[in-house]
């Protein structure tokens, strides 16, 4: 009898921790469907529209608080040396979701109302990541083509609300039943259709994102959010309780574009709050950047700041091309970490497809590299040399130095020539061609070279550098 006892209690007990180990797997299983696998990421790429490189708290700023992109900041790594490859919109959205340098693909400025987009060949990082089972959306402003063949679905997003434009206004536009022709340039739709908005423009657009982030919740299938907010942007309009906050800046413009500024801070930590809330913070990797320099002097100024840097959106100075440039990853990337080496907007796309593991068509070559190796220290530096082009005006950085071709002030018709060491001179003051003019000739060469891979036989502009002839 006691024999028969002990079987029976073996056999209950193996029973009970099948069913545990049943349990524990089906948990498992359950637990990994409410999170994609930490190799593939969920992706969300916030920018903002023309704000200034020094209109954040960790970029120095001290009239304007920015709690929330100082957090994103804090909380993963700042790029003291981030840039982007268009000096004004159109060019740096293009070379983002392509990964490949604007001039590639024939976006040489921003895009009026309707002239062609973006090269409906090229595949953009929503395509790519739409392959690899993602679930894509597009919040705010696009401005890469109003046709048909350019917009959002048609470019590998499965949700769209925004504009196809470059700028509207922040206030709600009536829209009229009966009214007979809609303007896809500034209309706001979801999917193609146009809607009536009640909000704000910024804080619809962050609404949109955080409704967008808790549909994800629970699902296995990663996501990629691109929230593209047309603040900072003109014009200038802010609430009424945004400007109250800043009643101590006595400039107009400055405090409206405090409000703008502070109203987009907020949603961005609305749409940060929504990742921690529902748990997807260490599997998200959310970027930051603006698209340009802030316009302090021409191309729609709006009271940004670029301190210490040199001129500003629409031009080649550091001030046109160097912007807020964050990424935070939780449990995979250092909170706090500042890196110096040149990084540009090109290697988001790049990183991001590495993390996905999704190959590039050999036929549209990208020219972002992947970041990670360098942010986990087993490599250095991720370019030899960064180069710029806009209308007349262009630039080169190779390590410390930086050649630039560009307008010296607001009322200059022609650019001029300038050699710079940006390890000691970041507000390129002290122009160092002169003494260095073999260094001159090497960067342009060097310049000029890369125009021709990347532009065909498109003529250079020709330079005479003092008397010196640097034609290539």
């Amino acid at each position: 009898m006691a024999n028969r006892n002990l079987k029976q209690t073996a056999v209950f007990a193996a029973m009970i921790c099948l069913s545990t180990l049943a349990v524990v797997a089906l948990a498992a299983r359950d637990a990994s469907a409410a999170k994609p696998d930490a190799g593939t990421p969920n992706i969300l790429f916030i920018v903002a529209d023309d704000m200034g490189y020094a209109d954040c708290g960790v970029q120095g700023c001290r009239d304007i608080p920015t709690p929330n992109l100082d957090a994103l900041a804090a909380a993963g790594v700042r790029f003291t040396s981030g840039y982007v490859t268009g000096t004004v919109c159109s060019p740096s959205r293009a070379a983002l979701m392509t990964g490949r340098y604007h001039q590639r693909d024939g976006i040489a400025d921003w895009i009026p109302p309707g002239k062609p987009g973006l090269n409906a060949g090229v595949p953009t990082v929503a395509d790519y990541l739409r392959k690899a089972n993602y679930r894509t959306a597009l919040v705010g402003k696009w401005h890469l083509g109003e046709q048909d063949q350019c917009n959002p679905l048609n470019r590998g997003f499965d949700e769209f609300f925004g504009f196809l434009g470059g700028g509207r206004n922040y206030w709600p536009d009536p829209l009229k039943a009966a009214q007979a022709k809609v303007n896809h340039y500034t209309q706001l739709v979801r999917g193609h259709e146009p809607v009536q908005e009640n909000e704000y423009t910024t804080h619809a657009f962050g609404r949109e994102a955080v409704k967008f982030l808790k549909s994800r919740c629970g699902k296995a299938q990663p996501f990629f959010l691109y929230l593209a907010f047309n603040a900072v942007h003109t014009p200038m309009q802010a609430p009424d309780d945004y400007l109250q906050r800043f009643t101590s800046i006595k400039d107009k413009n400055r405090r409206t574009y405090a409000g703008m500024l502070s109203a987009m801070d907020d949603a961005v930590g609305w749409v940060l709050e929504a990742v921690r809330e529902n748990g997807m913070e260490e599997n998200t990797l959310i970027c930051f950047i603006s698209d340009n320099g802030g316009p302090i002097t021409r191309n729609a100024p709006n009271a940004s700041r670029n301190t210490p840097l040199r001129g500003g959106k629409g031009e080649t100075w550091e001030g046109g091309i160097r912007v807020p440039f964050f990424m935070k990853w939780t449990g995979h990337l250092n909170a706090g970490t500042t890196f110096t080496q040149p990084v540009i907007q090109m290697d988001l796309t790049a990183t991001v497809l590495a993390l996905a593991a999704q190959g590039v068509d050999s036929k549209w070559r990208i020219d972002g590299v992947n970041l990670m190796p360098f942010l986990t220290g087993s490599q250095d530096t991720p370019h030899e040399s960064l180069c710029w082009e806009y209308g007349q005006q262009w630039a080169i950085r190779q390590g410390q130095w930086k050649l630039t071709f560009a307008l010296p002030s607001k009322t200059a018709k022609t650019p001029t020539l300038g050699l710079y060491d940006l390890s000691q001179d970041i507000g390129e003051s002290r122009d160092l061609s002169l003494t260095q003019p073999e260094r001159v000739k090497q960067l342009q060469a060097a310049w000029a070279s890369w125009r021709k891979s990347v532009g065909g036989d498109l003529p250079a502009p020709k330079v005479t550098l003092k008397g010196i002839n640097n034609t290539p």
